[in-house]
């Protein structure tokens, strides 16, 4: 949210909640299931393990592998912009 000029405590008084389009919830659960799956090297994050995101797919029944695939590395994107950005 930060990336987009929005600070958390204006977007929920809730540090833990936040809204999900419909239509991106299911992407977001797959990136929750996959939270302790991101490769990591001299404590900087890579990415995520894709064959762990293939094993899940199959084990929950993804019917579009490809579109979930897309929409995940665009999650997994911002996400490594974020947890690998060096603390001033």
């Amino acid at each position: 949210m930060a990336a987009f000029g929005v600070s958390i405590e204006a977007a929920s008084p809730d540090q833990y909640s936040f809204g999900v389009w419909d239509d991106n919830a299911d992407t977001v659960v797959m990136f929750m299931r996959l939270q302790t799956q991101w490769h990591v090297i001299a404590g900087a994050f890579i990415g995520l393990n894709y064959q762990s995101a293939e094993f899940l797919f199959k084990i929950h029944g993804v019917t579009d592998p490809a579109e979930m695939m897309e929409d995940l590395q665009a999650m997994e994107l911002a996400a490594l912009r974020v947890m690998n950005k060096r603390k001033e």
